[in-house]
């Protein structure tokens, strides 16, 4: 069974599936100045993940992301500390001790892991990403590498919720049946998108994981987006 728990230093960490080591560094821990230059930022970032997981800052990889459905391949562990690999929203690998890293702030942070192989990969999901079906790519990459549908484990980390979610009629039209209309007003559920995608793409249902926490609703301890914050949740995930 799938958790996710605080542990003594206030760092969310994912309970439940063997080699896999995750978790999220949230408002808590993260005190780092936002308005400090973007490579200072994801520096100091990479100290608060190497403190929390032991891996070293050159081990620990960050994206770019552009909200798109691009996916790299992390066939190595690099060995210069740069504040990020590319472009793209996603990565996937099968090297033990590489830590991947997605950062976010009302959007969905997925991971995926093949339980059997040791394939992992870690997706940036907002309302694009959902609209580019970004997890059903991550999917068939751990497919592609091998995997089958029972070994696979998908967990939707804190994002913002339907019930804070709200989108124009632009965004709402591109997400028949996910979309909650209360008081003239339109709000989209990202959670069961995603989890309905990995179900299309014949994940089990048992095997999906839905934290429940809304980073918007729970703003005094996680960053949102919505809410006028710059900091980031730093969602980390490796192999061990």
């Amino acid at each position: 069974m799938i958790t996710l728990k605080k542990d003594t230093n206030n760092i969310y960490r994912v309970y439940g599936l063997c080699n896999l080591q995750a978790g999220i560094i949230t408002k808590a821990v993260n005190t780092i100045d936002y308005s400090d230059t973007d490579n200072n930022v994801r520096f100091k970032e990479k100290l608060l993940i190497y403190k929390a997981t032991g891996i070293l800052p050159e081990h620990i990889v960050m994206l770019d992301q552009v909200h798109g459905n691009t996916i790299i391949d992390m066939n190595y562990r690099p060995q210069k500390n740069d504040p990020f690999v590319t472009q793209a929203d996603g990565f996937v690998t099968m090297v033990h001790g590489l830590c991947l890293v997605i950062r976010s702030a009302d959007c969905v942070p997925v991971i995926l892991y093949d339980s059997a192989k040791g394939i992992l990969a870690a997706l940036h999901s907002g309302w694009r990403g959902c609209m580019q079906n970004i997890t059903a790519e991550g999917i068939k990459k751990l497919y592609q590498k091998g995997s089958s549908p029972d070994s696979v484990h998908v967990m939707i980390l804190p994002s913002i919720s339907r019930d804070a979610y709200e989108v124009g009629d632009d965004v709402a039209s591109q997400f028949n049946g996910y979309i909650l209309n209360k008081n003239g007003r339109c709000y989209l559920d990202m959670w069961n998108h995603i989890a309905d995608t990995a179900m299309k793409n014949k994940i089990p249902c048992n095997n999906i994981f839905v934290t429940g926490i809304c980073t918007f609703q729970n703003n005094t301890e996680f960053f949102s987006y919505r809410k006028g914050d710059k900091g980031r949740n730093l969602n980390f995930v490796y192999l061990s």
